[in-house]
């Protein structure tokens, strides 16, 4: 299985979009911070953007959703799925450890993104001290703020990866496969709107799969601060509906990959 992960890491790191990702995100978080210390003159708080990972957990998420639903939909559409096949591992190895790999590339990215974050918010900003409180989070500091966030960033992103690769098990097409990956990740705050709208009528609503990706919104609740009154499921709750839908596309997307037909010839 260890040998399985270490040649999906070597796959994706010979890819160039790997690189360029990973390099974009680098480039993407200092350019934000720069331009929000051109605008605000000096004035803005470095630990404020540092805190929040200066709101470029998106585009990290969005990278791995690219990555992981590549992962799959590449191997059946260039026909190199077979070549897996044939060594001496089940479908449910290969399947983990394509997930496996995927959150890799998210610990990385997370990490990245982490230090980014910290030398270009207070290279950009009026420099401060991670330790000290960060606004809004009770006596939090804007370093214990920034890991909580990027730890549940990951939660987030275990999510994110199975609902990806159930989608990527599901589809041939390495192109359709990652536009919904893609538009489920961007699309979900717009469904879960519209689903919330008939919550007074059907209070079971609030448990729809895409409410439950609010989570990084109830994070202050951990710090003892008063949830918004928009937010209908606290810290917890998301936190264990997220593992109930996270399991269940786990099983059903591997379930897919297992039964899926591949011409070995």
């Amino acid at each position: 299985m260890l040998a399985l992960v270490k040649n999906e890491w070597i796959k994706l790191s010979k890819k160039n979009s790997t690189w360029i990702m990973l390099g974009m995100l680098v480039l993407l978080t200092g350019g934000l911070n720069f331009l929000t210390g051109m605008i605000s003159s000096g004035d803005a708080s470095a630990n404020s953007m540092f805190a929040s990972l200066s709101q470029m957990t998106s585009f990290l998420n969005l990278f791995v959703v690219i990555v992981a639903a590549s992962s799959i939909a590449e191997e059946f559409s260039r026909g190199t799925i077979k070549f897996l096949l044939i060594r001496p591992y089940s479908r449910t190895q290969i399947f983990a450890a394509k997930f496996i790999n995927s959150l890799l590339f998210a610990l990385l990215g997370t990490g990245i993104l982490f230090v980014t974050c910290l030398g270009s918010a207070n290279l950009f900003m009026k420099a401060e001290s991670p330790f000290l409180k960060a606004g809004g989070f009770g006596d939090w500091s804007a370093m214990k703020v920034a890991l909580v966030t990027a730890g549940v960033n990951l939660i987030l992103i275990l999510f994110y990866l199975a609902l990806t690769m159930f989608i990527s098990a599901a589809m041939r097409s390495q192109a359709m496969s990652v536009g919904l990956g893609i538009g489920m990740l961007f699309g979900a705050p717009l469904l879960n709107s519209m689903l919330m709208m008939g919550q007074e009528k059907y209070p079971w609503l609030k448990w729809n799969i895409f409410n439950t990706a609010n989570i990084k919104e109830t994070i202050p609740q951990l710090a003892g601060v008063k949830l918004e009154a928009y937010l209908t499921l606290d810290f917890w709750q998301s936190l264990g509906g997220i593992g109930v839908y996270g399991v269940l596309l786990y099983i059903f997307a591997n379930w897919i990959f297992s039964a899926r037909d591949v011409a070995l010839s």
